[in-house]
């Protein structure tokens, strides 16, 4: 049982890197192009273009290694599903962001919840519409719920303290 709920947060680990990758890519052209939905911007200069495929790349990629290294425990025949689980972060934290800008909130303001699950969110989103046999087989059906139940509990965990990290590093404003 413990087997499985351990492989599905590995499983996971594309989703839990995108983000931080991102800021290690991030940089130039807003994604919004600087545009406004009424009065606020839709998106902020912090989601850009390099950073979202940058992000996703190079996150997809970490999932691939982990695939390749530990043979086709981990994703089976879906070779793409590693990147699914990376952009569909990157969508999540692009959800996140339009949720905040609509708030009126600027960027790098902290709102629990929302800052740590929206990845989350945005990644099952994209990969029940991918790779749903797999999705569901891995988090909502037997040990899955456990897995499941673990991630939550972990992703607030990892989420600061990688934000910890990128601010001492200087790579982020806020250490949240």
């Amino acid at each position: 049982m413990w087997f499985e709920v351990i492989l599905g947060i590995i499983a996971f680990i594309p989703a839990l890197t995108a983000n931080s990758l991102a800021v290690i890519s991030g940089g130039g052209t807003p994604m919004d192009f600087g545009r406004k939905l009424g009065n606020k911007r839709i998106l902020g200069d912090g989601k850009t273009w390099r950073g979202f495929i940058g992000g996703g790349l190079f996150g997809g990629l970490i999932g691939f290694l982990i695939h390749l290294a530990m043979g086709s425990v981990l994703y089976s025949n879906y070779l793409l599903l590693p990147f699914a689980l990376s952009f569909g972060c990157m969508f999540g934290d692009l959800l996140g962001s339009l949720v905040k800008r609509r708030m009126g909130l600027n960027r790098g303001e902290n709102v629990p919840v929302l800052d740590q699950y929206d990845f989350v969110v945005g990644t099952f989103i994209v990969i029940i519409l991918t790779h749903y046999s797999w999705t569901v087989e891995t988090y909502f059906t037997d040990h899955g719920l456990l897995t499941l139940i673990s991630l939550m509990i972990i992703v607030p965990v990892l989420h600061r303290g990688v934000n910890i990290i990128g601010y001492k590093m200087k790579m982020k404003k806020e250490p949240w």
